[in-house]
């Protein structure tokens, strides 16, 4: 499954105040059912690495933070996009960011908000074992 072209590996970070980590896509993604993806976790496709690598690489290049993933919490064919998408839930190695963000051209805004908040990010598909583990 790892080699799937739609497998996306996203990283849930959580900072010391509770906050979840989000990026603001450029170019946002239409689902099938025409919801619109614009704020997301950052995460990516992996390249020749585990899972818990890439999504540590890829919300390093898209946010300049270093995370250690702790514990998967899903695995999911996304209901409106033809992807797979395994959630790592992820705790910060340095509370500042360690290098400016790589890919400019790809994430807007990098922004911290509180878990009840999510709803206000995101118009898609919310993964249910993400919401219990933030506890919204």
């Amino acid at each position: 499954m790892g080699d799937f072209e739609n497998f996306i590996n996203l990283a849930v970070v959580l900072n010391d105040a509770g906050e979840v980590l989000l990026i603001k896509r450029r170019k946002p993604e239409t689902g099938n059912d025409g919801s619109v993806l614009t704020w997301a976790f950052p995460g990516g496709k992996q390249r020749s690495e585990d899972r818990e690598a890439c999504a540590a690489r890829e919300t390093l290049e898209e946010t300049g933070y270093k995370v250690k993933p702790i514990k998967q919490i899903s695995l999911r064919i996304h209901p409106h996009f033809n992807k797979v998408l395994c959630y790592f839930l992820c705790v910060l190695e340095n509370k500042d960011q360690v290098q400016q963000p790589s890919e400019p051209d790809e994430i807007e805004e990098i922004k911290w908000v509180m878990p009840e908040d999510l709803k206000n990010y995101f118009t898609t598909n919310f993964d249910p074992l993400v919401a219990r583990e933030l506890g919204i």
